[in-house]
């Protein structure tokens, strides 16, 4: 057997690895996209609260400002929380991305490797090829002059 026929089948489980970690990596991706836009919500919301309950303007009973920080910390709490999950997702994807790019890496390397050996061995094969053409080029060739010493 070959050495091209040997990685050959290393060469694409390395490959059926990369491709069966793509899926995983995609999936963190839309994940993080989506607490991305969702914090995005969070914020703007916030903003337009704030923004709000600034233009309502006039004054606020104690009641209706203890209500109004209230919601605001809670609100900023949330947020926080939504930060951490959103840090801990972007982790999620790139130690997923990580792990996907050096198993693509590595199919890659071995994919060349093989490519590799196959051009070996059809050089090596060309050369066998010549070599016959050659060593029959050189009998017909001695032949011949035998035949034309014996007339």
């Amino acid at each position: 057997m070959t050495k091209s026929k040997r990685f050959e089948p290393i060469q694409e489980m390395a490959a059926n690895s990369a491709d069966a970690l793509s899926r995983p990596m995609a999936e963190a991706a839309l994940k993080v996209a989506d607490l991305e836009r969702q914090l995005a919500q969070l914020t703007n919301y916030r903003d337009e609260y704030v923004r709000n309950s600034a233009v309502a303007g006039g004054a606020m009973d104690a009641v209706k400002l203890q209500n109004y920080r209230s919601f605001l910390e809670r609100l900023g709490d949330a947020m926080r929380q939504h930060l951490k999950n959103l840090d801990a997702a972007r982790e999620d994807y790139e130690r997923r991305r990580a792990q996907w790019s050096e198993m693509r890496i590595e199919a890659e390397s071995l994919g060349r490797a093989v490519e590799r050996f196959r051009s070996e061995e059809q050089r090596a094969a060309d050369r066998r090829d010549q070599r016959e053409l050659d060593d029959a080029a050189i009998r017909m060739s001695l032949e011949g002059h035998a035949e034309f010493g014996n007339r």
